[in-house]
């Protein structure tokens, strides 16, 4: 498949003009044309180049790519992220709040889904769902560890039960300001000093679910529908984080 036909089909999917992110969603570094295998992650440096390397990708799809708007200084670490791409003419797309906020492939609407919660409306670059019945928030945080792997957990419980519950992967924690009194539980992959009693003055249980850890659902499930749609090969690479 030709590289820029495939930045055209993914911008169209995850409907990039829509988004104002600080960052290039598309194309960050061109390599070679032609697309036939590619190695996605949730973040993109040094390490993860070298583990993908071997398998000899034609591309890499991320969610963290490259930051920064406009021409950016291309030095240090930055330097050397670049310079394994374009000695290897391996290309580098990276997809950052499209990849959050879409409902059919994104981190969010897939976090959701997986926890067997019905999506009920948007909700900043995440979403609000509603369980048919409400659970104990205890056996809540039980299904959350098993969808991202026993990540450790940062919780502050202020009601026993859930049933409506928003959804903000990575960097959400304050978004907790803008809930509205409906919701009993939120769930992101940050947390602040303050969240803890923020949380407990609005009456909201909270989970921490870590910022890697809440973002491997979106990429999996595009690369997944890429590798359906044009029969490419396509290979989910862990570099876990523990934050």
């Amino acid at each position: 498949m030709n590289l820029f036909d495939l930045e055209k089909h993914i911008n169209e999917i995850l409907k990039v003009e829509q988004f104002d992110d600080y960052c290039k969603n598309g194309i960050q570094v061109e390599g070679r044309h032609e697309v036939k295998k590619i190695a996605i992650g949730v973040s993109y440096n040094n390490t993860f180049f070298e583990s993908v390397k071997s398998w000899g990708p034609d591309a890499i799809l991320v969610h963290h790519g490259l930051f920064g708007k406009g021409v950016i200084d291309i030095t240090g670490y930055k330097k050397k992220r670049i310079e394994n791409l374009i000695k290897n003419d391996i290309s580098l797309l990276g997809y950052h709040l499209p990849l959050d906020a879409s409902f059919e492939y994104g981190n969010n609407s897939e976090f959701l889904r997986k926890l067997g919660i019905e999506i009920v409306e948007e909700f900043t670059f995440g979403y609000k769902g509603k369980l048919k019945e409400k659970v104990e928030f205890q056996n809540l945080i039980k299904q959350v560890k098993e969808i991202i792997n026993n990540q450790k957990l940062i919780y502050y419980e202020n009601k026993k039960y859930s049933k409506n519950i928003a959804v903000v992967s990575g960097s959400g924690a304050n978004f907790i300001e803008k809930l509205d009194p409906e919701v009993d539980t939120y769930i992101t992959g940050s947390v602040e000093e303050h969240t803890r009693d923020i949380a407990k003055d609005i009456g909201v249980n909270f989970i921490n679910a870590g910022h890697y850890s809440t973002e491997t659902f979106g990429i999996k499930r595009l690369g997944k529908y890429l590798e359906e749609k044009f029969d490419l090969e396509v290979k989910y690479f862990e570099y876990y984080n523990e934050v």
